[in-house]
């Protein structure tokens, strides 16, 4: 199985929605699967640490900066549709089996175009809040239930809650040690944080005695524009700016507590058992910050999402003084989480049965129902060689297609089951349905996928002179005639 990632890789975004889905990608591959990445703009740092995986990155053109919306603002459906098209003209190149699509900016214009090149996806959500068409959807939010998805999706097709989390396996192997006082406090609110609340932050705990004994990481990208105002500010405690980590469950043992944002990185907190002072910084974090909180996992401090707001300092102050408060987070994070759910979701993808008609790359199982196929009565008719092969004819001619890389062959499927094949040999298509799914029009339908899968590529089909019935389903599927066998795409 061969699953293609296409997320946010933009510095806005922060660098989550790639470390999740390489954490995805790499249970993948160590369950003898490949990956590929599909990325726009994505930083360097970012970009060696998934190619050390052993994962290949393809780049997608740039996506235009709308600095003024909201990050987790859905992209209007021109946009959306004009992106998806960028992504099947490069992922023609790879033969790949599932769609993992981990970005905000897409919904249903984006996921509608890929289903239409007979795409599986599995659409990453953590905000309810609204309908997609993808075959699974993962929230893998601990305390994310399907009931949460009852207005938006199929019951049977999600995938959530604490067994389904992305956490890597190095927030799970040794736990932070419970420290009896605070000296030592990491501040992340995302990589980028575009608004600069790190450095408000820091502003309102400089005006607090208590906080001065205190040393402060802050882990911020350099692009963020709090960056610069830290960087020259003079504060009345130990300040340490880090634009990078290339070992985060390292640097989450090397401190105390944390001031960090809502988002994904909260279950690594908790997965590693880090007390933290919660800051939500946007509205689709307040829902998982709530369960958070309610379960004695963090405490929230901040609620940045509608615009300004304070920091409670009386709330920082107390989570910072109390070790009880700390050791109790410490004993809840403990009994939620206990390993990576990501070969989980693995498992998912290759047991999920497909719905409608799909195309999927022919193996060398494949090859008795092509014999099957091809030996039925009518079905070589209008073969260039009508006469039956035997099977060891067949075998052989199937063993050097399948080596043959100028050729690819396709299973037509309908529901999961075997209906027939397509096969592309250079630029020239020609396909079979096997007699028990005719009167389906499941040819039409694969033709459809395949020339939208392609949409770069032109190509042909030769018909024989009588052979009414190829005829006009070609026409149907947007060949036009060009000779006298011959029609193009």
């Amino acid at each position: 199985m061969r699953v293609a990632f296409r997320c946010d890789a933009s510095e806005r975004v922060g660098t989550g929605h790639v470390m999740r889905c390489l954490t995805l990608a790499r249970a993948a591959v160590n369950l003898g699967h490949e990956a590929v990445f599909f990325v726009a703009d994505i930083d360097p740092v970012l970009q060696q640490r998934v190619t050390l995986e052993g994962i290949r990155i393809v780049s997608l053109p740039s996506e235009p900066d709308h600095a003024s919306t909201a990050i987790e603002e859905e992209h209007e459906p021109g946009r959306q549709k004009t992106e998806a098209d960028y992504f099947l003209s490069a992922a023609a190149h790879y033969q790949v089996d599932w769609v993992v699509v981990d970005h905000y900016g897409y919904g249903e214009y984006w996921v509608a175009s890929v289903k239409s090149a007979g795409y599986r996806v599995l659409f990453i959500e953590d905000w309810p809040h609204r309908k997609v068409s993808a075959d699974l959807l993962l929230d893998a939010r601990p305390g994310a239930s399907v009931t949460d998805y009852a207005d938006y999706f199929s019951s049977e097709n999600i995938l959530c809650g604490s067994e389904f989390n992305l956490i890597r396996d190095e927030f799970f192997s040794e736990a932070c040690h419970p420290a009896a006082e605070v000296r030592r406090v990491l501040v992340n609110l995302g990589g980028y944080d575009y608004r600069g609340l790190t450095a408000d932050i820091l502003d309102q705990l400089a005006k607090e005695s208590f906080c001065h004994p205190l040393n402060f990481t802050v882990l911020l990208s350099q692009s963020s524009p709090a960056f610069a105002r830290i960087q020259k500010a003079e504060y009345p405690f130990s300040v340490t700016l880090i634009d990078h980590c290339d070992d985060m469950a390292g640097l989450y043992r090397s401190h105390d507590v944390c001031i960090g944002a809502s988002g994904g990185s909260l279950w690594e907190r908790v997965a590693i058992q880090l007390p933290t002072a919660l800051v939500i910084v946007a509205d689709n974090q307040r829902l998982q910050a709530g369960y958070a909180e309610g379960m004695g996992l963090v405490k929230v401090v901040a609620d940045y999402a509608s615009g300004s707001a304070d920091f409670d300092i009386s709330a920082f102050r107390g989570f910072v003084e109390s070790h009880e408060i700390r050791q109790r987070m410490q004993a809840n994070s403990c009994r939620l989480l206990e390993k990576s759910g990501s070969p989980r979701i693995i498992e998912a993808l290759q047991t999920a049965k497909p719905e409608g008609v799909t195309l999927r790359v022919a193996t060398l199982n494949d090859m008795h129902d092509f014999y099957r196929w091809q030996t039925q009565p009518g079905a070589r008719r209008f073969f260039r060689s009508p006469q039956l092969p035997r099977w060891s004819q067949h075998r052989a001619w199937y063993q050097r297609v399948m080596s043959d890389p100028a050729t690819q062959l396709f299973i037509v499927c309908s529901d999961g089951a075997s209906a027939g094949y397509l096969r592309i040999d250079g630029s020239e298509v020609s396909i079979l349905i096997s007699r028990e799914f005719r009167d389906r029009k499941l040819a039409g339908r694969a033709l459809n996928i395949l020339t939208r899968r392609y949409p770069d590529t032109r190509f042909f089909a030769d018909v024989a002179a009588g052979n009414f019935a190829s005829r006009k389903l070609f026409k149907r599927a947007g060949f036009r005639k060009t000779g006298e066998r011959s029609y193009e795409y």
